[in-house]
């Protein structure tokens, strides 16, 4: 389910509670992104840190990691450099965010690590004592993100605030006017989109016990929205009262596996049963979920893979955004080259420098003369050439690298697509197409043992408000096959905003699709997309026609305008309104 902040806060005050003045024994890393510690404060105490999408998260395992990875990660190596034998000085979450800092005191002196729980943009962030990045389990150069660059020496900027309404000092009247201007059916959804911190589960989990029913619509009424207010800052007063009830819930009345968990009775669900803690809470759901995939380890598997393949080609990334040369430092070095050889009448044989007027390198006039390093084995003139070449090969790689940039960005886009494509699998044929991808582009060498093609993709096909046929690709061959081959033009195509994900086609026939129809698939788009466990996504919406496949783009990879965007909560083809 979903690892909100009200579940971040009672983690919280369980590391506070039982970790906090311990000293760290042990630092593995399990896998790419999930570091572990091993705490002891009396007892000793394993502390999980998981930044992979599908099971993000902070929480005291009751397991013993192992380590994972065979060669030591730059992160991992600091951690144990920094962390190890370094006592846990406190543990702090900003407001309503999910985020945890955990701060370290040892030997090599004080250091944060930051936990940002954040479905697909979750990260582990070491920081020194001036808040600098030493480094992190993801590494985001500028080219992916230039608000928060995530990278060694970098200075750690804190994900961008919500703008939305603080659950802990809600009123009324300013509630239900917001809750009014949105166009969503469902009053959880509405929620989810107005109030600060609030999860979908923590959103029906208002709506039931405001509404008496998760899935109520909305209905404008002054007192359920009082109710609504009053429940929210209750739930919210939580991480201040600390009086937490943990609780796993299964949607089967009887009991079965659990299916949510939560850090207070979530008594929207038919079936509900007391946690002994938050982090044992969380186990229970995150072992129920694999005991259920039968599919889990080779899911795992490949995961690994394509996170591997993302890790070296954002650092290719990173290193030819480094080989570009400004345009203005080749026109000094030219400069330089005209400047020796218009002095090269006063160079003598062996001399190892020459001063030029700075008007030679494009200064002022009157201005103090520059002084030019020269290699004394050779003439002014050769000296010259030699700049002239250093400025041509400058040149012919700047010419090069624009286009080496825009197929590594194509590649890491690629990657994405697949590794949405694993979580979104639901069989082996679905994961062994991943495979035979990354094969075919010549990530693993090992050719698969199904080295027979597969059959063409069968899109998933469902019926939206009033009978509106809406397709949807739940990977990158299936949406070629959607947005190329099984719609029109006049059709109307969907795409969650800047992430992998399905191609959702509206088969409108060019005829007007309602609000209500659009909305459905939206949220379509949104949970077959790689922001499926956040609480709202954007989602792009055009005409088909709109729709262009990019040149030497793999399967499935478009560019498209004339966009309108549409914010939704993700929602499966099967999803029942409400808990």
């Amino acid at each position: 389910m979903y690892y909100d902040s009200l579940t971040m806060a009672a983690v919280r005050d369980q590391i506070a509670a039982q970790l906090v003045g311990g000293r760290v024994q042990r630092v593995v890393q399990p896998a790419d992104l999930c570091v572990a510690l091993e705490v002891y404060a009396g007892q000793r105490y394993q502390l999980l840190v998981n930044v992979e999408a599908q099971a993000a998260g902070v929480l005291l395992s009751s397991v013993k990691p192992r380590r994972g990875v065979e060669v030591p990660s730059q992160m991992l190596l600091l951690l144990r450099k920094y962390v190890r034998g370094a006592r846990l000085e406190s543990v702090a979450q900003p407001d309503l965010e999910r985020v945890l800092q955990l701060a370290f005191v040892g030997e090599e002196g004080r250091v944060t690590l930051v936990c940002e729980v954040m479905g697909r943009y979750s990260n582990a962030i070491l920081l020194d004592g001036q808040g600098t990045i030493m480094d992190a389990l993801k590494r985001i150069p500028p080219s992916l993100n230039r608000y928060r660059t995530i990278l060694p020496s970098q200075t750690y900027v804190p994900p961008p605030p919500q703008r939305k309404a603080d659950p802990r000092q809600l009123a009324a009247a300013p509630l239900l006017e917001a809750l009014a201007a949105s166009s969503e059916p469902l009053l959880w959804r509405r929620i989810v989109q107005t109030v600060g911190g609030v999860s979908p589960i923590v959103a029906r989990e208002i709506t039931y016990r405001a509404a008496g029913r998760a899935d109520a619509p909305f209905e404008a009424d002054p007192g359920e929205v009082a109710e609504i207010a009053h429940v929210a800052r209750e739930l919210f007063s939580l991480p201040e009262s600390h009086a937490w009830e943990p609780c796993v819930a299964s949607d089967d009345p009887a009991g079965g596996a659990p299916a949510a968990y939560a850090a207070y009775p979530l008594r929207h669900y038919p079936h509900r049963e007391p946690a002994p803690s938050i982090s044992e809470a969380i186990e229970a759901v995150l072992a129920a979920r694999q005991a259920l995939d039968p599919y889990a380890q080779a899911r795992q598997r490949l995961r690994e893979v394509i996170a591997q393949q993302i890790d070296r080609e954002r650092g290719r990334l990173a290193s030819l955004r480094e080989a570009l040369v400004p345009e203005e430092e080749i026109a000094a070095l030219q400069a330089r080259a005209n400047a020796i050889l218009a002095m090269a009448w006063s160079v003598a044989p062996g001399q190892a420098e020459v001063t030029v007027d700075p008007m030679l390198l494009g200064g002022e006039a009157g201005g103090a003369p520059v002084t030019i390093a020269l290699d004394p084995s050779m003439s002014a003139a050769q000296n010259a050439q030699e700049i002239f070449a250093r400025c041509r090969k400058r040149q012919a790689a700047g010419a090069q690298v624009p286009a080496l940039i825009a197929e590594t960005e194509m590649d890491i886009a690629y990657l994405d697509q697949l590794l949405t494509d694993v979580d979104l699998a639901t069989d082996r044929p679905g994961l062994d197409e991943v495979e035979r991808a990354l094969h075919a582009a010549g990530y693993l060498s090992t050719r698969p043992k199904a080295a027979k093609a597969p059959a063409a993709g069968q899109p998933l096909s469902v019926r939206g408000p009033g009978g509106v046929p809406v397709l949807v690709g739940r990977n990158s061959r299936e949406n070629d096959t959607v947005t190329f081959r099984q719609s029109a033009p006049g059709d109307t195509w969907l795409h969650a905003h800047g992430v992998a994900g399905a191609h959702v086609i509206i088969r409108s026939g060019g005829a007007p699709v309602g609000q209500e129809a659009l909305l459905f698939a939206a949220g379509l788009a949104a949970y077959y997309s790689a922001a499926r466990d956040e609480e709202s996504v954007q989602v792009d919406y055009t005409e088909r026609r709109h729709v262009r496949r990019i040149k030497g783009g793999r399967p499935g990879m478009v560019t498209y305008t004339h966009e309108e965007t549409v914010v939704v909560a993700p929602r499966p083809a099967d999803a029942e309104e409400g808990g």
